[in-house]
């Protein structure tokens, strides 16, 4: 055992990291239940240098060790496969024929960032950066509305116009649209 430490020295600096963020993890979970305030750890960190570890050895195979770490088993089962499902139907989401009890006369398709927008939390002195992902135009009373949203149904801005043109000119310049009329 101390020769394969002495054979391996990139090995035992992943494994001294891959132990010393599993003992912080530990430790702050141990804090939080005390305390009975989040204490953040290292989360899945452990895991990855463990991994990393015996993957630079000659003993890869030990390499499964890593996945011990519940935090890294929660990623790869759970955390990774509901990112890419949100990100999908982020993606593919079409409105419905009424938005905010307005009719749907056009939708931009999907964009990463076509603006970011930083709001004031309520009753506290932080902001949150919203980004718009697709612009709306809805019928109101006065002519159209042009509703940026973020996260499929968060309003985040409105723009009230007189005419459809007005307001595909207001939303950003590569926006693309379909129209519902």
């Amino acid at each position: 055992m101390i020769q394969f430490f002495k054979e391996n020295p990139a090995c035992d600096i992943f494994l001294i990291l891959g132990l010393s963020a599993w003992l912080i993890t530990l430790g702050a979970y141990r804090t939080s239940k005390k305390t009975g305030h989040y204490v953040s750890g290292l989360p899945a960190l452990g895991g990855i240098f463990i991994i990393i570890g015996f993957l630079t050895s000659s003993k890869k195979l030990l390499a499964v060790l890593g996945l011990l770490d519940p935090a890294l088993l929660y990623l790869i089962i759970k955390g990774i496969p509901d990112i890419i499902r949100i990100s999908w139907e982020d993606r593919n989401w079409v409105p419905p024929e009424e938005f905010d009890g307005r009719k749907v006369v056009a939708f931009s398709s999907y964009n990463k960032c076509y603006a970011e927008i930083p709001m004031q939390l309520e009753g506290q002195n932080v902001y949150q950066t919203h980004r718009i992902t697709r612009y709306l135009i809805v019928r109101s009373d006065n002519g159209y509305e042009l509703l940026g949203t973020a996260y499929k149904a968060l309003i985040v801005t409105r723009k009230e116009r007189s005419t459809l043109e007005e307001c595909r000119k207001a939303a950003a310049k590569n926006a693309r649209w379909q129209m519902r009329e």
